[in-house]
C-alpha cells in the first residue's frame, strides 16, 4: 500500500440506488478502465502492439508475438475488461470474469482511500496479503455517494 494512502473511503463509475427485499440501500456500478480512461488507453492499446511485434520481431516468429499479446491482456484483466460493484446492508461484492468476491461488513478492519478507489481490508494494519484479502472498490463518478455508504456500513459493523 502506497504511503500516502488515507484512511478514509472511495469508489468507481455511475451508480444505481436500489432497495433490497429488507428496504435498505443499496449501490451497484460497472468500473471499465480502458472505456473510462480513453486517452490513456489508446496508449495502452499501442504499447501491447509494440511489444507484440517487437517479440515476433526479436524471436523470429509470429507465434511469440501472440504469446506476448496473450500474456499482456491477462495480466491487464482489471484494465481491458469491466468489473461490476455492489454494496448492500450485508458487504461488498465484486465481480469479473464471472467470479464474485464478498466481504461482509463485519469483516472489514480497515478502510484506504487511493486516488482511484477505496481499499476494504479485514486486517487492521496494512500486509503484504492485502492484495489478496482485500477489496478495491474502483471509482468511476460515485465517490462520494460509495464513500458515505461504506462509511455507514462500516461504522455500523464495528459497532456490533
Amino acid at each position: 500500500m502506497a504511503a500516502g494512502a488515507a484512511t478514509i473511503h472511495l469508489l468507481s463509475e455511475p451508480t444505481e440506488q436500489q432497495a433490497d427485499d429488507a428496504g435498505a440501500k443499496s449501490v451497484c456500478w460497472r468500473s471499465h478502465p480502458l472505456v473510462d480512461d480513453y486517452p490513456r488507453s489508446v496508449l495502452l492499446l499501442a504499447a501491447i502492439a509494440a511489444a507484440c511485434a517487437g517479440a515476433a520481431v526479436a524471436f523470429d516468429g509470429a507465434g511469440y508475438g501472440v504469446i506476448a499479446g496473450v500474456l499482456l491482456c491477462v495480466s491487464l484483466g482489471r484494465y481491458l475488461l469491466p468489473t461490476r460493484f455492489t454494496l448492500d446492508g450485508d458487504g461488498a461484492q465484486v465481480r469479473f470474469m464471472g467470479q464474485t468476491q464478498r466481504m461482509a461488513w463485519s469483516q472489514v478492519r480497515r478502510v484506504s482511500r487511493h486516488p482511484k478507489g477505496l481499499f476494504l481490508s479485514d486486517r487492521p494494519a496494512p500486509s503484504r496479503l492485502d492484495s489478496f484479502r482485500g477489496l478495491l472498490l474502483r471509482f468511476t463518478d460515485n465517490a462520494d455517494e460509495v464513500t458515505s455508504f461504506v462509511e455507514d456500513k462500516a461504522t455500523i459493523s464495528k459497532a456490533c
